[in-house]
C-alpha cells in the first residue's frame, strides 16, 4: 500500500463566502497547512501536490507551498479537472491512484483514505463508495481515491459543471466502472458540519484544535467523540446551510439510479464501530441487528441520532448522537 496515491490538493483564495478561507490560522498553522499534514499522516500517499490556478492572487498560496516544500502546480482557475490533469502529469511517477484532496477539509480522515486503498488493492477496484441512504458521513470521512484508469476517463469526459465539480462525471456514469462498496464505521454519522465554508466554521476548527493542544494532528474518530461529549460546541455553526453535497448536487433520477447500480455491487462490511448511546462500557463493539445478527447501514439522521436499519431483516434500531437521559 505504501506509496500508492498521488494525492492533489486542491487550492484557491478565492471563495464565494471566505474568500482566503485556506490561509486562515489555527493553532499557529494555515488551514491549507494543516490538510498538507494530514494528507502526509495516511501511509498510501507517496507525493502530496498543491493545485492552484496561474491568477496573481493566488500567488501567497505558492508561497506558502515554497515554505512548506511542497510541489506545486498552477493552471485554470475554475476548470479544476484541467488543473489536476496537469499536476498529475507533472509529477506522476508510478503510482496506481489519484486523490483529490479538498483544501477545506481540516479533519479528513487519513485512516479511512489507507483503508480504501487497501481495499482497493485486494479486489482490483477503480475506487469504493461509501454506503449510506439519505446521508452523508461527516465531511472528511468515507474517502477514496481513483484508480488512473478511471481519472483519465473523468478528464476526458467532464464537461461544464463537472470540470470544476470534478467526481461528478464519474457519479453520472457509475455503471462503466469496477467499484464496489462500504459499510463505514458508524460514528461517522453525525449532524456535524466540519468543512470550512464561513467564519462560523472557522471558530468551530479553532475550538476543536484547542482542545486537542497536541502537536500532530486530530483523528477525525477523536474529533467526533469530542464533539459528543460536548454537545454546544455543534451550535456554532450549525446554522450554515450546507450548498452542495451527495444528495443536494444531483437530480432524484441520478440519486435513484446509484442505488440501482449499488444493488450489484460487493459490500465490504465494518465489523466494529464505536458509539455511545447502546454502548456505554465499551469502545470497540460489534454492531449487528439484535433479532437476526444482520448487518446495519445508515438510513438517515434524525435531531442527531442515527436511523440504522437491518440489511437482512429490515429492523431499525437507533444510535444516539448524546446520551439519552436517564429519567427518574
Amino acid at each position: 500500500m505504501n506509496g500508492t496515491v498521488l494525492a492533489i490538493l486542491c487550492a484557491r483564495i478565492g471563495s464565494d463566502r471566505y474568500p482566503g478561507k485556506v490561509l486562515a490560522n489555527v493553532s499557529g498553522r494555515t488551514v491549507l497547512e494543516h490538510v498538507v499534514r494530514r494528507l502526509k499522516q495516511a501511509k498510501s500517499v507517496s507525493e502530496v501536490v498543491i493545485a492552484t490556478s496561474d491568477k496573481d492572487k493566488d500567488n501567497p498560496i505558492c508561497e506558502l507551498a515554497v515554505k512548506l516544500k511542497i510541489p506545486l502546480f498552477r493552471g485554470d482557475e475554475y476548470n479544476v479537472a484541467e488543473r489536476m490533469y496537469g499536476a498529475y502529469y507533472a509529477f506522476h511517477q508510478s503510482e496506481p491512484f489519484i486523490f483529490r484532496a479538498m483544501s477545506d477539509s481540516p479533519f479528513l480522515d487519513w485512516q479511512a483514505l489507507d483503508e480504501a486503498v487497501t481495499i482497493m488493492l485486494a479486489r482490483n477496484w477503480d475506487f469504493v463508495l461509501p454506503l449510506t441512504f439519505e446521508a452523508d458521513p461527516v465531511y472528511g470521512a468515507g474517502l477514496f481515491p481513483w484508480s488512473v484508469r478511471c481519472w483519465k476517463d473523468i478528464y476526458a469526459h467532464s464537461s461544464g459543471e463537472e470540470t470544476e465539480h470534478v467526481g461528478m462525471w464519474l457519479r453520472r456514469n457509475l455503471d462503466k466502472w469496477d467499484y464496489g462498496l462500504r459499510d463505514l464505521p458508524h460514528w461517522t454519522f453525525r449532524p456535524y458540519r466540519l468543512e470550512l465554508d464561513t467564519k462560523p466554521d472557522l471558530e468551530l476548527i479553532k475550538a476543536i484544535y484547542s482542545a486537542w493542544g497536541k502537536d500532530e494532528p486530530p483523528p477525525l474518530r477523536w474529533v467526533v467523540t469530542w464533539m459528543d461529549k460536548h454537545p454546544g460546541i455543534h451550535a456554532l455553526n450549525a446554522h450554515i446551510a450546507e450548498k452542495t453535497g451527495t444528495y443536494t448536487s444531483y437530480t432524484q433520477a441520478e440519486i435513484d439510479g446509484w442505488k440501482s447500480d449499488y444493488a450489484g455491487r460487493e459490500v465490504v462490511w465494518s465489523d466494529v464501530a464505536g458509539l455511545i448511546g447502546d454502548v456505554r462500557d465499551s469502545k470497540e463493539a460489534v454492531y449487528r441487528c439484535e433479532k437476526c445478527g444482520g448487518n446495519l447501514v445508515a438510513l438517515s439522521i434524525r435531531k442527531g441520532d442515527l436511523q440504522t436499519k437491518c440489511i437482512r431483516c429490515g429492523k431499525k434500531r437507533t444510535f444516539y448522537a448524546v446520551k439519552p437521559r436517564r429519567v427518574a
